[in-house]
């Protein structure tokens, strides 16, 4: 008879998220830092601080949308997050990926939304549906409805052009029931007309796994999701830097013969 072996994964659910991430050998800490405005100095200590890093990401979160509206009106962005070499697509994915680990969700659906237009305008229709789906599980009743609308009206173009215009109709009955302008997913900061129904739900669509039940799919599996995505991240950045490592060696040899 063979012994029981202790699962390491035991007790794991009772640790927040981001103490899990940070466990992880290779956590990206200088990339979370630098998307942040963290003192490098002090990083460290401050991603174990659940109080500042929710500020922190409050904070870089706003300030990525103030960069994004300078740049969706042409003009040159004047918050220091632009600088960053993934804005905006990129940058967006981040701050959503910190916001998840860290459960900061104020601005997430605001967030999302900016990044699955991006990802809509640039034809990548699966990833767009699943960012959407992320705006609209992050919007709390009385929350950021327009926000949760206007994934909607996006989610009927992205059924459109995907192919399935049998459900890309059924969500423009459904906009029209509701007073919902079909349009709504071009205005950057959209607002409900004032004749509008309340959000009543949406559902996830592309990457992100279905329901679990008729209502809700826990926020836990948003975490999943981002963790996903921010380890991909991950791995991308260290290839890169592989890379130049690499480059760097050979610039500096000298020719053989």
């Amino acid at each position: 008879m063979s012994e029981e072996r202790p699962d390491p994964d035991a007790g794991t659910s009772l640790i927040p998220p981001h103490e899990r991430a940070l466990a992880r050998p290779g956590f990206p800490v200088g990339r979370v830092a630098r998307l942040l405005g963290l003192d490098p100095a002090d990083a460290e200590v401050i991603l174990h601080d659940e109080e500042r890093m929710h500020q922190a990401i409050t904070e870089a979160g706003r300030a990525f949308l103030e960069a994004d509206d300078d740049r969706r009106a042409g003009r040159m962005p004047r918050s220091a997050i632009a600088m960053d070499p993934e804005f905006p697509t990129g940058t967006g994915m981040a701050l959503l990926g910190a916001a998840a680990l860290w459960e900061q969700r104020e601005d997430v659906p605001r967030i999302a939304l900016r990044v699955a237009k991006d990802l809509y305008e640039n034809r990548e229709d699966d990833l767009a549906a699943s960012f959407l789906g992320l705006v609209q599980e992050s919007v709390d009743p009385g929350g950021d409805e327009a926000s949760a609308w206007a994934a909607q009206s996006l989610l009927m173009q992205v059924m459109q052009r995907s192919g399935d215009p049998a459900k890309a109709d059924e969500i423009a009955r459904d906009l029209a029931a509701h007073s919902i302008p079909l349009d709504l997913w071009r205005d950057d900061d959209p607002t409900l007309p004032d004749d509008s129904m309340a959000w009543h739900g949406g559902a996830f669509v592309g990457g992100i796994p279905p329901r679990r039940d008729e209502r809700h799919l826990s926020y836990e599996d948003v975490h999943d999701y981002l963790d996903q995505l921010l380890t991909g991240m991950r791995r991308e950045q260290e290839a890169e830097e592989d890379g130049s490592a690499g480059e760097d060696g050979s610039a500096g040899r000298p020719s053989d013969g």
